[in-house]
């Protein structure tokens, strides 16, 4: 499980996505419509047939799998390149997605607390208290949504202040990314539950939704089905997937399933409009530019933020809930737009997967804002 440079893991990638680079000649600033051309899925298909396997080569990324959102549905999936030295990556093949794992953790959190089983500001101190910590009370102030919103005051992980789980800012204080906040979370609902993390989301999520090539952890079925990591030197790693679940990283899934699941949050499956709410509302705000550069993007959101479980883009007239994944040689990308009901999924196994998916992006989604953000990150 590869480690961001900085604790906060998303600035990473948008350190990333906001660099250098002019916006797609496609787009037309300032509008969330289809593209000038009005290039039909057809259109678009052919068009990423014709420049993906490019880009792979140029990039050094063995595959790309994406599914296109449109009108609340999969519009069309496409899978280019090689899951491993040799053997072409298909529909089957199966993708650690690195940090949307947490979108997905996030949701059967929510699921849980809509079935009345959890609570998203009951204290987790009387269940659980990570040893670490436990002489510090401010785990006492512990809860699910401070877990969920970046807001636990731990760093993104242990490793990062020498092998021990501490505070660096009091709990609720402020934003920071931490993969650790999920986890504790984690610990605490398998305790509440008496289960797993993989069995809540298969009867509240995946099983719903008939999602069966979506794990949180490694299954017999994964054999010769999962995508190897490569890396920056140009050599294959060895598979991310295990036998222990992580609430954080490593869920592995097909690009189908993963996009099933994007639909099922799209259509509120499972919850109340309170909790709807809650997720997709901000509860932590960045300063102003700090996501977006408005010397490189025409349009910026109005605010942009965390919610529960999602970074969270706000435009006059919509909004943007996404994320990213970046483990050593693996990088995803998940984004939807609600009042479009319009979204992508891209999961690649390259370590330079998202110059890739600025490329892919940028075509499928011209015309659009958020197609602005991503055009702004492609390298000089």
């Amino acid at each position: 499980m590869a480690i961001p440079a900085r604790v906060r893991q998303l600035s990473v990638v948008v350190v990333i996505l906001c660099g250098a680079g002019a916006v797609d000649a496609q787009s037309t600033p300032g509008t969330d419509t289809p593209p000038i051309s009005a290039a039909t899925a057809a259109d678009v298909v052919d068009s990423l047939d014709a420049f993906v396997p490019g880009w792979l080569t140029r990039f050094r990324v063995p595959s790309i799998a994406i599914a296109h959102i449109k009108d609340g549905r999969v519009d069309w999936t496409r899978v280019y390149g090689e899951q491993s030295a040799g053997v072409p990556a298909s529909e089957r093949t199966l993708y650690n997605v690195a940090s949307l794992t947490k979108p997905v953790f996030a949701e059967t959190i929510l699921r849980l607390t809509a079935a009345g089983r959890l609570s998203l500001d009951a204290a987790m101190a009387p269940v659980w208290v990570d040893p670490d910590i436990a002489d510090d009370p401010r785990h006492l102030m512990l809860t699910p949504r401070l877990s969920l919103s970046h807001r636990t005051g731990f760093p993104n992980w242990r490793r990062m202040t020498g092998g021990r789980l501490k505070f660096r800012t009091d709990p609720g204080m402020k934003y920071g990314y931490s993969g650790e906040g999920f986890e504790y979370l984690k610990q605490y609902a398998r305790r509440v539950t008496g289960q797993s993390i993989d069995s809540s989301a298969q009867a509240l999520i995946f099983g719903p939704a008939g999602l069966r090539e979506i794990s949180f952890s490694t299954q017999p079925w994964f054999s010769g089905r999962v995508a190897m990591p490569f890396g920056e030197k140009g050599s294959w790693g060895p598979s991310d997937s295990s036998a222990r679940e992580l609430a954080s990283d490593n869920l592995h899934t097909t690009v189908a399933d993963y996009a099933g699941f994007v639909l099922s949050v799209m259509r509120h499956d499972g919850l109340p409009g309170a909790l709807v709410a809650q997720r997709d509302s901000l509860h932590t705000i960045d300063a102003p530019g700090e996501q977006c550069d408005t010397k490189k993007v025409a349009i910026c959101p109005t605010r942009t933020g965390y919610g529960l479980g999602w970074q969270i883009f706000e435009y006059a007239d919509d909004r943007v809930l996404w994320h990213t994944g970046s483990d050593w040689g693996e990088k995803a990308m998940v984004f939807y737009l609600p009042g479009r009901r319009e979204g992508m999924v891209m999961l690649t196994n390259g370590a330079s997967g998202f110059d890739v998916m600025i490329e892919v992006g940028t075509r499928v989604m011209a015309g659009s804002r958020f197609a602005m953000f991503l055009a702004s990150g492609r390298k000089k």
